[in-house]
């Protein structure tokens, strides 16, 4: 097997073959996980996701994640910052099983927006994404899976008895290659056009006395603890193409909009400022699954779930690519990648 991409999607998966039985190569064009897997916030947001169609991945996913993350800390013995300490929303329409509370009951230090209500979502949790590429790529190393970084995957050909990828000035064949390529994917030559573009993130990260214990979300602006008195601050959604620049401005309006949802965090020091480009398709759902070109598979386009879905794609495509089928538990209809063929 090939995997196009070693993001959180791609090293997942790279894994999972592994742990059963594939023999697994991994390109990336850069760094493992270095793109939007470690530009990402790490909240695991199931019960938050509103579009009715993604919904029942995400809540799967979210059951799956405290089990896989324990087994990923066990095998590699990193932590990779898992907590389980619930989601406070401020204001929006409320969805099944949110809870109202009193924000500052949980949070002393958060204020509640004018006029709205703060509502806890005990389900949700997080994770440190940073902690996690770290353990995955210790993982799929140890294992013995072959991850080529600074390798840019040319082209992806389907023959008619194997499946190859052109890198690095080689032709390389495996009788599946599966695009996890993230916001790149559609950029590679292939078989099957994939409609996946970027979607730009900025955050910041502080460092404070305060000592957070759950993701507090409002209008325009998010919070996630981490580990050592740090705090994300996220996150914007631009439509700006392949454009990574860090926009001072727009940091300042995010850390102005962290200080009024909490006061204490006015003059914490800000210890870095990034982006990041989340893959998203015209739908804004999951490509996951095989395309009409023999041998070649997707899983891309997780836009802001990427992190949330790793583990529930890497077992979909894994069971699928083993037993001959995609899993009848969850309606992938959804997802497939043949939603985007042209017909005529």
């Amino acid at each position: 097997m090939i995997v196009v991409g070693a993001g959180l999607i791609g090293l997942t998966l790279g894994r999972e073959l592994h742990q059963r039985g594939f023999r697994v190569l991994i390109f990336d064009r850069g760094e493992a996980g270095r793109d939007a897997s470690w530009a990402g916030a790490g909240v695991l947001a199931g019960m938050l996701t509103s579009n009715p169609a993604l919904r029942p991945l995400a809540l799967a996913g979210a059951k799956l994640y405290p089990v896989w993350a324990a087994d990923l800390e066990r095998e590699t013995y990193l932590s990779v910052g898992y907590r389980r300490s619930g989601t406070i929303i401020m204001g929006g329409e409320p969805q099944a099983d949110w809870e109202p509370v009193d924000a500052q009951a949980l949070e002393p230090e958060v204020r509640t927006p004018a006029g709205a209500q703060a509502w806890l979502l005990r389900d949700d949790h997080s994770v440190d994404n940073r902690a996690v590429v770290r353990a995955l790529v210790a993982s799929v190393r140890a294992r013995g899976v072959e991850l080529r970084e600074h390798t840019p995957v040319e082209a992806i050909e389907v023959g008619a008895s194997a499946a190859v990828v052109v890198a690095g000035g080689e032709r390389t064949a495996a009788t599946v290659v599966i695009n996890a390529a993230g916001a790149w994917a559609g950029g590679i030559p292939a078989p099957f056009d994939i409609p996946v573009r970027p979607r730009k993130g900025q955050m910041l990260r502080l460092k404070t006395p305060l000592r957070l214990q759950r993701v507090v979300e409002a209008p325009g602006v998010y919070l996630v603890p981490r580990e050592g008195g740090r705090i994300l601050v996220g996150a914007t959604v631009e439509d700006v193409g392949f454009n990574r620049e860090v926009d001072l401005n727009v940091i300042t309006e995010l850390r102005q909009r962290a200080e009024a949802l909490v006061p204490a965090l006015v003059g914490a020091e800000m210890e870095e400022c990034w982006s990041g480009l989340r893959p998203c398709a015209p739908d804004e759902l999951p490509i996951i699954g095989p395309t009409s070109a023999a041998g070649y598979w997707v899983a891309t386009a997780h836009y802001r779930d990427g992190i949330l879905l790793a583990p529930l794609t890497a077992k979909i495509v894994t069971n699928a690519l083993r037993e001959g089928r995609l899993t009848q538990a969850l309606d992938l209809k959804p997802f497939l990648p043949r939603r985007f063929e042209r017909v005529g």
